[in-house]
């Protein structure tokens, strides 16, 4: 080989170094192509005024323009397919609301198939996120009804939410919903003042994310019990003792079936009240119980009981009508073994009849009148009138008649001054019954009443001496039926001193 050859050997591989150096070259060049590109927006350095960013410029008609996250290397964030005609390009891209402040965008593409060769990188900042936190409930200065006040509110999903009130402890954990919603309770110390205040924290990713702080007027803290009466308790009269223990100076005030009732709480702390309930007041009743302190309520409680019936006392006249035997008359012949009695006198009241032998009616006689068995009450109807038939023995009788009051107990009805409510006795009657009953014949009467309210059945027995003893005082115990023997005696006296008055 010729040196000339050598010389070609030895250069040629140079040659072919240099070609395949510019080709490759080449290549690198054809893979970062002039692009022509310019980044007008954003600014480097620039706060943008929102998150919503638009990334615009200029570049090779036709071209992809390509925006990463920070690098070349990063995430794509938004693409140009293909730039227009007129070389200008943009688009938008919103940045999360926890994204950070500080952000940097590469900015390249694709010309002709190759990469660009003049690649931006742009670094610039967002605004702050917007908190994402509010809260709905309670709102500001709202005089909440506990002392436990639940907070709601919305957030960021899956952020947490912490509540700090200001006495008390805080509530921490509270998870923000898919739906952006949360809530959450705090429980502020009873000895605590009423103004208080919640601050509300967003925490998301160890960073927070709004705080917000709502202030709110608690309720007092109540002190009022009710010791007397209990719910459920039945009273032993209309006249009920309310009592219990509050704040000391503090007003209880009782709201029911009856005009406004207080009482002062004392300095140890109790108080108590009696409270009279109407007869026609209803058996069971709900009384609502509140204290105030210093203008403000400190206590709301209502029982509920029940009251004993009512009694509605006999309606007592002011004077009982003095009755009238109007049958037999005065001096009338009875032929037969029963003698059937009528008269008047007040409607309501009893009659007490006595009818004895005429020839029976002196001071001795009185003892004889007393019955063997009392008899049915003899009630004067609604009409005023009254009847009674009762058996006799043949002989001349005196009969008169006295009208008293019974209660619904059975016992004699009495005036202010305790005594029995009685009337003035009849005129007495004279008659002469002139028939005698069948031999070994126990004579007994029935009664019947006149007006609409029944009269009761009245009985009469025909004693050892052939008197017809009184009637109209079926009641007990002994001791009622000894006072209405003392009328029957009254009624003797009075017949006793009118015929005395006719001898002479």
């Amino acid at each position: 080989m010729t040196k000339s050859s050598w010389r070609k050997l030895l250069v040629a591989p140079a040659v072919l170094s240099l070609a395949l150096g510019g080709a490759l070259l080449t290549a690198t060049s054809a893979s970062a192509a002039p692009g022509n590109l310019v980044v007008t927006s954003p600014t480097s350095g620039q706060t943008t005024a929102t998150r919503d960013v638009e990334f615009s410029g200029t570049a090779v008609a036709g071209s992809k323009i390509v925006i990463h996250q920070d690098n070349q290397a990063g995430a794509v964030l938004e693409t140009v397919a293909s730039v227009p005609a007129s070389g200008a390009w943009s688009v938008d891209h919103v940045y999360a609301a926890d994204a950070a402040v500080a952000q940097t965008a590469f900015v390249d593409g694709v010309v002709g198939g190759s990469g660009f060769s003049d690649a931006k990188s742009v670094s610039f900042a967002l605004p702050a996120a917007a908190a994402q936190l509010t809260v709905t409930s309670p709102t500001a200065g709202q005089y909440v009804t506990s002392r436990t006040v639940t907070v709601t509110g919305t957030g960021i999903p899956t952020a947490n939410i912490a509540l700090a009130p200001s006495a008390g402890t805080p509530t921490t954990g509270i998870l923000v919903g898919a739906d952006g919603s949360w809530t959450g309770q705090v429980t502020f110390p009873a000895d605590v003042d009423r103004a208080q205040s919640i601050t509300v924290n967003q925490i998301q990713g160890g960073a927070g994310r709004g705080s917000q702080t709502v202030n709110v007027n608690l309720p007092a803290t109540q002190t009022l019990v009710v010791t007397t009466p209990k719910d459920g308790d039945t009273a032993a009269t209309r006249t009920v003792t309310f009592s219990g223990t509050g704040t000391a100076g503090s007003r209880v005030s009782l709201d029911g079936d009856f005009p406004l009732v207080q009482a002062t709480v004392g300095d140890d702390g109790a108080w108590s009240v009696d409270v009279t309930f109407a007869e026609d007041a209803a058996t069971a009743q709900s009384v609502r119980l509140t204290q105030v302190t210093g203008g403000v309520g400190t206590g709301d409680v209502t029982v509920r009981f029940s009251l004993p019936a009512a009694t509605t006392p006999p309606t007592t006249p002011i004077a009982l009508d003095t009755p009238v035997i109007t049958s037999p008359e005065n001096g009338a012949e009875v032929v037969g073994s029963q003698v059937t009695f009528e008269g008047t006198g007040t409607p309501g009241s009893n009659i007490l009849l006595v009818a004895v032998p005429t020839d029976q009616v002196t001071p001795t006689a009185r003892a004889a009148a007393q019955p063997a068995d009392p008899t049915d009450p003899i009630v004067v109807g609604t009409d005023g009138t009254w009847s009674v038939t009762l058996a006799a023995a043949p002989g001349d009788y005196t009969a008169v008649a006295t009208s008293f009051l019974l209660g619904a107990d059975g016992q004699p009805v009495l005036d202010t001054n305790g005594d029995p409510v009685v009337s003035a006795p009849s005129e007495p009657v004279e008659f002469t019954v002139t028939a005698t009953p069948a031999a070994g014949t126990t004579p007994v009467g029935t009664g019947t009443g006149s007006g609409t309210t029944p009269v009761a059945t009245g009985t009469g027995t025909v004693t050892p001496t052939g008197e017809l003893a009184f009637t109209g005082a079926d009641i007990t115990p002994a001791a009622v039926i000894a006072g209405l023997l003392m009328l029957a005696g009254t009624a003797l006296t009075v017949v006793m001193a009118r015929r005395r008055s006719r001898i002479a």
